[in-house]
C-alpha cells in the first residue's frame, strides 16, 4: 500500500485523540499546519459535516477559522496564525476518535480516487482564489450558520479545496467551486 497524504493525517489526528479527555485548538492546528492549509481546511470544514458541527455557536467558530485561513493564504503565510483565546477552545477527544473512526471507511476510498492533476488549480493564483472564497465562505458562515442545512452546504465545498490542496489535485478544487451553487442558492433563498 502507498502512503498517501491523507493516511498521515488520519493518523496525526488520531495520535493527539489518544490518552487525552481533550482537544484544544491550538493543539488541532498545531498538528496539521506543518503540511499546509489543505489538511487544516479538510478537518474543520470535516467537524461541520458530523454531529458536532451542529452545536450552537460552533459554524461561527468554524466560518471564522475559515476567515483566518483565507487571509493567511492570501498573505501567502504558511501556516494558521489563532488568537490564544481560540487557541484554548476545547472538544471532547471522544468525539474526535470517534469521527476518526467513521471517516476512516470514506478515507479508504477517497484516497484511490484523489491525486496530482490540474496542478494549476491548485498553485499561484488559483490558490489566492481559494483564500477569496474561504473568506466569503467563513463570513456567509459566521454570518447565517443558523439558517438550517447551509453550514453543512458551505462546508462541502471548502472539504473539497482542503482535499484538492492536500493531494494536489485541482480537479477536487474546481469540483468545490462547483459545489458552492447550491450553498449560494440556498443562502439567497433563505434571505
Amino acid at each position: 500500500m502507498s502512503h498517501h497524504p491523507i493516511d498521515g493525517i488520519m493518523k496525526d489526528l488520531s495520535e493527539l485523540a489518544q490518552d487525552r479527555e481533550t482537544v484544544e485548538l491550538g493543539a488541532l492546528v498545531g498538528t496539521l499546519e506543518a503540511r499546509g492549509f489543505g489538511p487544516l481546511l479538510m478537518v474543520l470544514a470535516a467537524l461541520m459535516l458530523l454531529p458536532v458541527g451542529m452545536l450552537p455557536g460552533f459554524p461561527a467558530v468554524i466560518g471564522l477559522l475559515f476567515i483566518l485561513c483565507g487571509a493567511q493564504m492570501v498573505r501567502g503565510a504558511k501556516g494558521l496564525w489563532l488568537p490564544e483565546r481560540l487557541k484554548r477552545i476545547e472538544a471532547p477527544a471522544d468525539t474526535l476518535r470517534k469521527s476518526l473512526d467513521k471517516a476512516w471507511p470514506a478515507v479508504r476510498r477517497l484516497r484511490k480516487l484523489i491525486g496530482g492533476r490540474m496542478h494549476w488549480a491548485v498553485s499561484g493564483g488559483a490558490a489566492r482564489v481559494i483564500a477569496g472564497l474561504l473568506i466569503v465562505i467563513g463570513a456567509a458562515m459566521a454570518g447565517l450558520g443558523f439558517l438550517p442545512g447551509l453550514p453543512f452546504l458551505l462546508a462541502l465545498p471548502v472539504l473539497l479545496f482542503g482535499l484538492g490542496l492536500t493531494a494536489g489535485d485541482g480537479l477536487v478544487v474546481i469540483l468545490g467551486v462547483l459545489l458552492l451553487v447550491p450553498a449560494i442558492w440556498t443562502g439567497t433563498a433563505a434571505l
